[in-house]
């Protein structure tokens, strides 16, 4: 018989089991995160852009989270603040101003910029969450959530008034359509910087018998999004779905997920309302997720099974990020953080023109480069074995489709995908797949035989399989600190150097002698830092997984494996034992001048006395600082 890893597991995939549609994938640009991307040089900033929001050289992200700005002063103009108010005294507009056509290009200068770069690599969706009404509406005569800061009754008409304004405002004055409109952020918290408690009755009230009518009077576009709660729950959405008059106004249920774990819930009322749900704001946040493996597989799996999840108990048709790339104080907030000079951010602008990628961009974007909006989710058998879960999206239009499938076992697993219903018989599927060593990497097509393919799904990874007809192009190939470097899958190599397998099948490279290399192009060390907590800047190990024969060192060298300096050196021990694995470690050099920063090929050359075979290598990882044996 054949054994259990041989055999093929079926995931069976209906293209006429129908499920909710798909709105898209978002992110923000918010508290002027937005500004740190406008001010990067180019060829970066445009780079960044395309990263965050094209399909064809990035993830595609298809929808833009606004703040409405309040007019607040708290945090600092450039790095963290709220933004410009269309009223900032009752009955008073902005561009009612004489002067308003000379003063509009620094109004919400960093978000409408935003919105015009996003909307020049087809994004057409915006949606605009409101963290406080301005100062003169609230209880506190502050934009801030202190002191349980509220609209005050006498004002509900009045923001119903401003948030209309600002739809047909922005539409007017910035040609930007703002699809959405989201009355609060986590209305149960009242924050130290913007933000307006509501309880859930208030935003019943408000929405039934002063948002709702107005829009509707008004004819506003924009359609209504509450409650964005904190975490991730329909409950403070109850009141309002249970009124008969203001269920008919809310268009999105929509939560963050802020405390989820592993157990993912359903939004019954939601569903049975027919009410679209929207997961709008996540990220890693806390100083326990502010580590190196937060940035690795290991974090992008736990997103991908997230995102999956939520589409299949929840029946979400969106999933935000929080802020696709920022500069900012911590790695968890971001896909792709900007690295900063590390001065003063209130003083003056830090952006460096250096970005780190993490690995949840990746298989981030295993749903977003491929899942678009007007997708619909289709029935599929979503555990076909232990530790793998599938997801497939169609495009009814086209006959296009994504089916995400993930292996979270670090152990390869065959699976068989049979393709019921599907229109037009497919001849082949492209895969791309995000693991340890792969940035959403485009591989070899894959043959489709009578409705169905087979494929060894990699350990540890996301794979999206696509149509051939459809296929999207390679990404550059972009190599960070975070991802997993196997010896016998590298750029180039010296010719003596040899594949061999275990026992078990597992790779690695042989025949290691004295003056042999392997390389890695384009490897991107940022500013040098594994971690980006502010202790640990700068701060990057390298390990290599080797069984030494009669030892020797492996010297880390930057563009060339004779002339280029060295930045590292791993020493191996002499232990004639090939079945004796071990890890050898070294700090990275990481100084800007001539280290570890930025972009380099990456060469890693093995030394030693002897004439012989020197050791094996199986992979090399980076981390940030050497942990004792």
């Amino acid at each position: 018989m054949p054994s259990a890893q041989a055999r093929s597991s079926v995931s069976a995939i209906d293209w006429n089991a129908e499920l909710q549609h798909v709105d898209g994938f978002g992110g923000s640009g918010a508290f002027h995160k937005a500004g740190s991307i406008m001010r990067l040089p180019e060829p970066v900033r445009t780079k960044i852009l395309d990263m965050i929001f094209s399909q064809e050289k990035g993830i595609g992200i298809t929808i833009v989270r606004n703040m409405v700005g309040d007019g607040g002063t708290w945090g600092s103009k450039e790095y963290d603040g709220p933004t410009d108010t269309i009223e900032p005294e009752p009955g008073v507009f902005v561009w009612d101003d004489p002067e308003w056509e000379t003063k509009k290009n620094n109004f919400d200068k960093y978000q409408i910029w935003f919105m015009n770069e996003a909307k020049k690599r087809g994004v057409t969706t915006f949606m605009s969450t409101v963290w406080s009404p301005p100062a003169w509406m609230k209880t506190n005569n502050s934009v801030l959530g202190k002191g349980n800061g509220k609209l005050k009754p006498e004002h509900y008409q009045d923001f119903a008034d401003y948030l209309a304004e600002y739809v047909l405002g922005y539409k007017k004055h910035f040609d930007l359509d703002i699809s959405y409109i989201s009355i609060a952020n986590e209305p149960g918290l009242a924050p130290n910087y913007s933000g307006c408690v509501w309880t859930p009755e208030e935003m019943n009230l408000f929405i039934r018998d002063y948002l709702g009518p107005t829009f509707k009077a008004r004819n506003v576009p924009a359609k209504i999004v509450m409650p964005e709660d904190m975490s991730f729950s329909e409950e403070y959405a109850l009141p309002a779905l249970n009124d008969p008059v203001t269920v008919n106004y809310i268009d999105v249920v929509a939560a963050h997920a802020y405390g989820i774990g592993t157990d993912v819930p359903a939004f019954p009322v939601s569903a049975e309302k027919g009410k679209t749900i929207w997961q709008t704001e996540y990220m890693n946040q806390g100083a326990e997720r502010q580590t190196y493996e937060n940035n690795t597989i290991t974090d992008a799996l736990r997103y991908a099974n997230l995102i999956g999840n939520m589409f299949d108990i929840t029946g979400i048709s969106a999933y935000f990020w929080w802020w696709p790339a920022a500069n900012n104080g911590a790695d968890g907030s971001d896909l792709i953080r900007l690295a900063n000079d590390g001065s003063n951010q209130a003083i003056k602008p830090t952006e460096n023109g250096l970005f780190r990628v993490f690995k949840r961009y990746y298989a981030f974007g295993n749903y977003s480069r491929f899942v678009r909006p007007g997708y619909v989710m289709i029935g599929a058998e979503k555990h076909p074995v232990d530790d793998v879960m599938i997801t497939a999206y169609k495009d009814p239009n086209t006959g296009n489709f994504a089916i995400v499938a993930i292996n979270n076992s670090t152990a390869k697993r065959k699976i068989t995908f049979e393709l019921n219903h599907f229109p037009d018989r497919v001849k082949e599927v492209v895969p791309y797949r995000t693991s340890p060593n792969e940035n959403l990497k485009k591989l070899d097509y894959v043959k489709v035989s009578g409705n169905s393919f087979t494929v060894d799904l990699r350990g540890s990874s996301v794979t999206t399989f696509i149509p051939k007809a459809f296929e999207l192009p390679a990404l550059e190939d972009m190599k960070d600190v975070f991802s997993t470097y196997e010896a016998e899958e590298n750029d180039g190599q010296s010719k003596g150097l040899v594949t061999h397998k275990d026992d078990a099948g597992k790779s690695h490279l042989a025949n290691v002698r004295n003056g042999d290399y392997i390389k890695y192009g384009n490897v991107n060390f940022a500013d040098g830092s594994a971690n980006g907590t502010v202790e640990k800047r700068q701060i990057l190990s390298m390990n290599a997984h080797v069984a030494s024969l009669h030892g020797g060192t492996i010297e880390v060298r930057l563009d060339d494996p004779e002339d280029g300096k060295v930045v590292g050196t791993m020493t191996v021990p002499t232990l004639n034992d090939p079945g004796r694995w071990v890890t050898v470690s070294t700090m990275i050099d990481t100084n800007p001048e001539d280290g570890a920063y930025g972009f380099h090929d990456m060469y890693l050359v093995f030394k030693g006395k002897s004439k012989e075979q020197l050791f094996y290598v199986d992979a090399f990882t980076f981390g940030d600082g050497i942990e004792s044996p």
